[in-house]
């Protein structure tokens, strides 16, 4: 993705944009998750490059202890600093030498605490002093080492709030490491941990995770996961430490739109309303949905392909941003051809504000798709589509028929087992 460059959104503001994640700031994972949306911005979009770098510089220094992040960082800043013939920053030295003596010694003493604990056999000492090792792993980047030192933590969980803990540090060391399998094995241990405590909150955190671990699997129908697994959570602000409140609007709406029926969507906008509130924080996306149920089909793609840049510039749902997009219209269309038997492909091309060569193209696709999408001809001299129509009459009938004969060979087969049973005439 660092050699994809994509414009900044005349609406993007980055302060407010990162600000998103502010509220998580108690969580370690949030801090990084702040820092990692920036460099990913900084990578990606140059005229936001600066300020993506400035700010991820400053959020290492404050809120984590990786020098060698730090160190990549600074070179990074200061060849994009160099590239505009601007002065590059000194690295800060004094930083680096007092956080490398401060990172021995912290390890030192947990060492020495495990050690002692572990003779003592003093259980929950243990688990406690392996979960602060793999905090201070996380927070010095050294994910390998935390990943072992959380693991490690599991033979001495003696509630659920422990089992609950150490699945939640899997996920988000995991997270890190982009092991989205490994991800989703730890939200089903703790989804089937009993006795959750303060259960929304944690089934909202849970269910940001799934997201993004169902995202970046090979599920044919992923979208459809996701958006159920977004929608369903309460409106309360604890969104998790990898996504924000704007973050499941934006997602849980797209995803649903590409994956939910009509019904379904206009459900979503009238009586959930968790959801809706999460909509309330993204305008341009309840709109969307808004003009795709009441059949808007332009203004809705309009509107979609208008945020196609703010979408580029998030670090989980760039990669898939063509495909939501092609899985929308393509959607729209076979919504669009549902009512009639004919379509003038003239009228339909001005309602998706598009070339009829263009239209005439995607139909085709739609057409000759394995499952067929679309139904239909096409008689290209007059530019109008022809759908056919399947007798579903007939097939039922047919399928009555047929059920009708097996139950009719079953009833024959069962009397005569009973009539052999009753002469008396079975093999012994």
């Amino acid at each position: 993705m660092a050699d994809q460059h994509i414009e900044a959104p005349d609406n993007l503001d980055f302060e407010s944009y990162i600000n998103n994640y502010k509220g998580m700031s108690n969580l370690k994972e949030a801090r990084h998750t702040r820092i990692n949306r920036a460099l990913f911005i900084a990578q990606c979009c140059t005229s936001l490059e600066i300020e993506a770098y400035k700010f991820a510089l400053n959020e290492i220094k404050d809120t984590t202890k990786d020098v060698k992040r730090y160190k990549a960082c600074l070179e990074s800043l200061n060849v994009a600093l160099q590239k505009r013939n601007q002065e590059p920053i000194e690295p800060d030295n004094e930083w680096m030498t007092s956080t490398r003596k401060a990172n021995k010694a912290t390890l030192d003493q947990l060492e020495s605490e495990l050690k002692s604990y572990k003779n003592s056999l003093v259980k929950e000492s243990i688990r406690v002093t392996q979960t602060s090792l793999g905090d201070f792993y996380f927070a010095c980047g050294d994910m390998t080492n935390a990943l072992k030192s959380y693991i490690r933590t599991r033979d001495y969980c003696a509630t659920s709030q422990h089992v609950l803990e150490m699945c939640f540090n899997m996920i988000k060391a995991n997270l890190e490491e982009s092991n989205f399998s490994h991800v989703q094995t730890y939200i089903a241990r703790a989804e089937s941990t009993p006795n959750l405590p303060d259960k929304p909150a944690t089934m909202a955190r849970l269910k940001c995770c799934q997201a993004l671990a169902v995202l970046e699997g090979n599920d044919p129908k992923k979208f459809q996961t996701v958006a159920n697994a977004l929608t369903q959570i309460t409106f309360d602000g604890q969104t998790g430490e990898v996504l924000s409140a704007n973050d499941v609007a934006i997602y849980g709406g797209l995803c649903a739109l590409a994956s939910f029926d009509r019904r379904q969507l206009q459900e979503l906008m009238t009586n959930n309303h968790a959801f809706k509130s999460y909509l309330e924080l993204e305008p341009q996306i309840r709109e969307m949905i808004s003009a795709f149920c009441q059949s808007k089909y332009a203004a809705s793609l309009e509107l979609l392909e208008s945020f196609r840049n703010d979408l580029m510039l998030d670090m989980y749902l760039y990669s898939h941003v063509d495909t939501l997009i092609h899985q929308i219209r393509e959607k729209a269309m076979v919504q669009y051809c549902v009512p009639y038997s004919s379509v003038d492909m003239h009228r339909m091309a001005a309602a998706f504000n598009m070339s009829v060569e263009h239209l005439e193209n995607d139909l085709v696709s739609l057409i000759s798709e394995d499952n067929g999408r679309i139904t239909a001809r096409i008689d290209s001299n007059q530019k109008i589509l022809c759908t056919k129509r399947r007798e579903l009459r007939h097939q039922v009938f047919k399928q009555s028929l047929a059920a009708g004969d097996n139950y009719e060979k079953s009833a024959k087969a069962l009397m005569l087992r009973l009539n052999l049973l009753k002469a008396d005439m079975v093999v012994r």
